[in-house]
């Protein structure tokens, strides 16, 4: 039994009605990421055709139509019907999507995989929200999010106990209803919350405050932390606050070290001498040091040492380093404020490090992911094109379109399971055979070869006909493979204003003739032409 992570996402498809091609077609559609399916076609309304997440309903129209009642608005429905009959299906419930017959042999694959990424999307959306609710409601501390207009759209339950109020009562509701105090009491006290949000989004940055409330247990003393939110094109949406009761705080020193404490990121303070004098736990386990190592130094010292390893700076102005720690690469965000006195003399410098690592990572996987295919690894068609537009300029392009011989009959003899085993040894043999050369899936079982540069028709036949080679022996080796073999077409163009896909189209004319010719050999565009001539 397999180890299923929490980012696992298993789903149970039923087709209802229609031919086997369709449920061949979806179960050929590339899944996301950590995502599973299950297909199973029933040909008609009989059996357990509802226990299911996405119901495909391919049935006659008025047999489609009368279903419809019987069929839970939980599962994600997919309506298969005429063009004449679209304006008869009743509203009144959701459905995930339409799809037009005749249906067109690329239509249902494409809507489909549209599909699975929406619903991985909402998966995902859900898994994030759970994970942000459980996260905030472990923080002892007041933590709430406000948008731009002051209402609390999330707060965790030690906000709610403080104000004596549910969630359900506190979303949506502003300042004054939430602290039960009216704005004549707010101007009367010496509250500064209201103004403090509005210095987050005045600043655009994170600030610290001191900031008295009145209570359901009296006046109260926060040192609170507030954060401005940015959505996807940097404009700011709302605040996130971070507040911790130090009503009953002895001294300012102590009250400085908890909250030093319990920040997520390294802190660092200067004094008005230019010397380190406190860091916090969390930046001595960053660097894996102890405190007698940095405490005492020269801060101006220490930190040419760090930025040594700039790697660039943000739009914010932060910026990011690359260090490293304990034999392992770790990223940064460097970020530095000046310490005023209550004079506003400047009496040393506050340094925050926040570890992006894990961060970096995942955005670089998410980019990764989006432009590969995710069963070979290899690049996939969309970002063919992209590369292609943006590295060709006016290099010389060769192309060699490679397709396997008889993979159709290798999955119905042995299932998909051995045709994706057969099309992962391809991509990596292809990889030794080319292993500096752009190489894409183009989908099924083609691939793509691009070489930019001065190669010479000869060389590139001589190469790709050794690793035709190679191909053939490896899948003899396996005895669900060994009819398999590989054939190839090569083309080239010197023009740098020929369309690409015209190269790729004269890549296919070769490939076809090589499997004209009988299969496992490798064509040129000139042996095409040849090889037609001697038809005529």
């Amino acid at each position: 039994m397999g180890v299923y992570t929490v980012y696992d996402y298993h789903l149970t498809i039923h087709i209802l009605g229609g031919s086997a091609d369709l449920e061949e077609a979806l179960c050929q559609v590339p899944l996301p990421e950590q995502t599973f399916c299950h297909i199973t076609r029933f040909p008609a309304a009989e059996g357990e055709w509802t226990a299911c997440d996405v119901l495909i309903v391919n049935l006659p129209d008025g047999e489609a139509l009368n279903l419809l009642p019987r069929i839970p608005e939980k599962i994600q429905l997919v309506l298969c019907v005429g063009q004449q009959e679209l304006a008869a299906i009743p509203t009144g419930r959701p459905y995930a999507d339409f799809w037009v017959r005749p249906i067109p042999a690329f239509f249902p694959a494409f809507r489909f995989e549209k599909l699975l990424g929406d619903l991985r999307t909402q998966r995902d959306g859900y898994i994030a929200q759970s994970c942000l609710d459980t996260v905030i409601d472990s923080i002892p501390d007041l933590v709430w999010f406000k948008d731009v207009r002051g209402s609390h759209e999330k707060v965790n339950e030690a906000f709610c106990r403080a104000v004596g109020k549910t969630k359900e009562n506190i979303r949506g509701r502003g300042h004054y209803y939430i602290w039960d105090m009216t704005p004549k009491d707010y101007a009367a006290g010496e509250y500064v919350c209201l103004e403090s949000e509005e210095e987050v989004i005045r600043k655009k940055q994170t600030c610290l405050f001191d900031e008295k409330v009145l209570s359901k247990h009296g006046m109260r003393q926060f040192k609170t932390a507030k954060s401005p939110v940015f959505d996807e094109a940097g404009q700011i949406i709302g605040t996130l606050g971070v507040a911790r009761d130090v009503t009953d705080l002895g001294n300012i020193s102590t009250e400085l070290e908890i909250l030093l404490r319990s920040m997520p990121f390294g802190i660092l303070i200067e004094d008005d001498e230019g010397h380190i004098i406190k860091v916090n736990e969390k930046l001595l386990e960053y660097f894996q040091i102890f405190r007698d190592q940095i405490e005492g130094r020269p801060y101006d010292q220490w930190k040419k040492e760090l930025l040594r390893n700039k790697v660039q700076s943000d739009e914010d102005r932060e910026i990011v380093v690359s260090k490293t720690v304990g034999g392992a690469n770790k990223i940064f965000k460097f970020h530095e404020d000046t310490i005023f006195d209550i004079f506003h003399d400047p009496v040393g410098r506050v340094c925050i490090l926040r570890d992006v690592t894990i961060e970096r990572a995942l955005r670089e996987r998410i980019i990764r992911n989006s432009n590969t295919d995710f069963l070979t690894g290899l690049y996939n068609r969309r970002y063919f094109y992209r590369y292609v537009s943006k590295n060709r300029g006016t290099q010389r392009v060769s192309l060699i379109y490679l397709d396997l011989d008889y993979f159709k009959q290798i999955n119905d003899a042995h299932g998909h399971g051995t045709g994706d085993e057969a099309l992962a040894l391809a991509a990596r043999l292809l990889k030794e055979g080319f292993p500096n050369e752009f190489i894409a899936r183009l989908g099924g079982d083609e691939f793509l070869i691009l070489l930019l540069g001065p190669w010479e028709l000869a060389e590139l036949k001589n190469r790709t006909e050794q690793m035709l080679h190679r191909m053939r022996e490896a899948f003899q080796d396996d005895p669900r493979m060994d009819t398999l073999s590989a054939s190839a077409g090569i083309a080239q163009s010197d023009d740098p204003n020929e369309e690409i896909d015209a190269v790729i189209q004269r890549s296919d004319a070769a490939l076809y003739a090589a499997k004209k010719h009988g299969r496992a050999c490798c064509f040129l565009e000139a042996d095409e032409r040849l090889q037609k001539g001697q038809m005529r």
